[in-house]
């Protein structure tokens, strides 16, 4: 009975991470935007005789880092990537791996910041964002979720509807979040260094972990801590940046007979 009980709440774990599809979409955007859309932050000179802390390099050091990342950002015209999400569930130590390609383009005048994920495996799942629309489509029941990211996180994300957007930077971040640098790691071969953010109040996620590129500054790796002690780590693979990506590769195109839904 035991045994059988088991059996039935992995099933139902399962179920229960394959249909909160829309929560692990909102986690992607969240973490692959998060320091994409990196803001500069200041760095204050030392005067005169000043003695500087450890603290005090450390801190300048992250304003090093966090610049560079803003330099990156600023330079970046579009990006294309391969990209790995396993999804664990802490309680009994189940993941879930997808798999699939993505497109970005930050905003840039009165051009809006567009994404596009499409995903391959397990399931052939879209999602697409302009500026503030969304675009969440599963071929599999022919059913589309239209509507705009405010409305999306129903507030669930906590202070993470900025994250989500296109446009955010880490400069209007410092006052929600505490941000150090934790170390240097290889990871797929490239050096990086890692970040963790932690709020200073509650949401949805105790922290974010970014493994940014010391080769481009860009973010290569997430992994993103709920609660509850689930976890999601977001991969890119095969970066390349500022190849040629039209607009219209954003757009969706939809099937005639697909359902229109607002709410999932």
């Amino acid at each position: 009975m035991t045994s059988e009980r088991s059996v039935e709440r992995i099933q139902a774990v399962k179920l229960e991470m394959s249909s909160g599809s829309r929560l692990a979409t909102r986690v992607i955007i969240t973490g692959l935007l998060l320091l994409m859309s990196a803001g500069s932050v200041t760095i204050r000179p030392v005067l005169g005789n000043e003695v500087v802390t450890a603290a005090g390099m450390a801190q300048q050091t992250l304003n090093t880092i966090l610049n560079r990342m803003e330099k990156a950002h600023q330079e970046m015209k579009s990006l294309r990537a391969e990209m790995v999400q396993q999804k664990t569930n802490a309680q009994i130590g189940i993941s879930d791996n997808e798999y699939g390609s993505l497109i970005y383009k930050p905003s840039a005048g009165r051009n809006k910041g567009r994404l596009r994920i499409n995903y391959s495996r397990p399931s052939n799942d879209v999602i697409a964002i302009v500026g503030e629309s969304v675009v969440f489509y599963q071929p599999r029941i022919n059913q589309v979720f239209k509507s705009t990211l405010a409305k999306a996180s129903k507030g669930k994300v906590g202070g993470y509807t900025q994250l989500i957007g296109l446009d955010g930077s880490v400069k209007s971040l410092a006052g929600s979040y505490n941000i150090e640098q934790v170390r240097d790691e290889t990871i797929g071969g490239q050096a990086t260094t890692m970040l963790r953010l932690t709020p200073k109040s509650g949401g949805q996620f105790t922290s974010i972990e970014i493994w940014v590129s010391q080769a481009s500054w860009i973010p290569a790796q997430w992994k993103l801590i709920e609660k509850n002690g689930d976890y999601t780590v977001i991969s890119l693979r095969s970066i390349q940046l500022n190849t040629a990506i039209p607009d219209s590769a954003f757009v969706v195109n939809l099937p005639g007979g697909v359902k229109v839904v607002d709410k999932i």
